[in-house]
């Protein structure tokens, strides 16, 4: 195994230091303990059995979303062999059943995995929900579950911030910066596993002849290791992968967007972007690319910064509402025509 770089570790951190000291690094950062005090943390650390009572016991008896993954696969969750499906299959059941599932298992068994992601708490633990603390962020930015046993999260990103609170298990995060993504080889962007992206590196047994630039994204990567009461802040577009170990894991997400929550998804750019520029000469692509690096990443300064306010347009930094969805509707009749 390759020997990763630790992520960078706070103790005692309360909003006014991760607002004003871990945020700007836009970096991961251990949050050591910051959870700790949470009741389903100190049930866990009892044992899984513990947890798994409590967690039956809050259960709103909502079905969810579970992900089975044959043992084969060793807790691998991607593709099938031609990239024409996944290895998985999905479900419905009843989460207490699942947690049940999850404790059936003797220690050394290798059994099939099983996940749920990204499921309210507000929804299928609301009782649970209202003892989760988060004296981060705003208490609109509302807790996320993921219960799972051992398993692998091959590596994806999220458009999101995130700050994932452990509660049990062993967790362990390796993660690369977004500049990393050419070194990662993504997978096809529109079918995917879980809605972005993921690397078709395997992490833990990567092959270097078919993807020799793995070898840098590994020198650049840092690593976390969690434990019950720590959490991990994730900036947005930072590439996770994430090893789960244990018979019941289970960890709270808090995912929340930076930016205006009315602007047009980047992802759908993207997919417009390429539909535009891909099928172009090299040097009108070149050309455009100094032209989107101009205007939409504004690498020489704000474009606009030498004329009125009144002629900023698209590219205003202070558009209202409602100029934000006039654009929009504009766009879209412009696409359909």
């Amino acid at each position: 195994m390759h020997n990763f770089k630790p992520a960078i570790v706070a103790h005692n951190v309360d909003r006014a230091i991760f607002e004003n000291e871990i945020k700007p690094l836009d970096a991961p950062v251990v949050l050591k303990g910051l959870v700790a005090d949470w009741e389903c943390v100190r049930l866990a650390k009892e044992s899984p059995e513990v947890l798994g009572r409590y967690l039956k016991q809050n259960d709103a008896g909502e079905p969810v979303n579970i992900a089975l993954l044959q043992k084969e696969f060793s807790g691998r969750y991607f593709y099938n062999e031609d990239l024409s499906g996944f290895n998985f299959t999905q479900h419905r059941q009843n989460l207490s059943r699942m947690v049940d599932w999850c404790l059936a298992g003797k220690a050394g068994d290798v059994r099939d995995s099983v996940y749920i992601q990204a499921h309210n708490v507000d929804s299928v633990f609301p009782d649970m929900a209202k003892n989760l603390d988060m004296p981060l962020l705003d208490h609109k930015v509302r807790p996320k579950v993921w219960l799972a046993n051992t398993l692998r999260t091959q590596t994806h990103f999220d458009t999101f911030s995130n700050i994932a609170c452990h509660v049990s298990g062993e967790k362990t995060f390796t993660l690369f910066a977004p500049d990393q993504i050419g070194n990662l080889y993504p997978g096809p962007i529109e079918a995917t596993p879980a809605g972005v992206p993921i690397s078709m590196v395997e992490l833990d047994d990567p092959d270097f002849e078919r993807f020799p630039r793995f070898r840098l994204a590994l020198e650049a990567a840092v690593q976390a290791k969690l434990e019950p009461g720590d959490a991990l802040y994730i900036p947005a577009m930072w590439w996770h992968h994430v090893q789960t170990t244990g018979p019941l894991n289970m960890l709270v997400n808090y995912w929340w967007n930076e930016g205006r929550v009315d602007v047009a998804p980047p992802f759908t750019a993207l997919f417009m972007a390429a539909l535009s520029y891909n099928h172009l000469p090299p040097p009108e692509k070149r050309a455009w690319q100094a032209l989107v690096n101009h205007y939409v990443f504004e690498t020489h300064g704000d474009p606009m910064a030498h004329l009125p306010r009144s002629a900023h347009g698209v590219f205003s930094h202070n558009m209202s509402a409602d100029q934000m969805r006039a654009y929009q509707v504009a766009f879209k009749r412009a696409v359909a025509s």
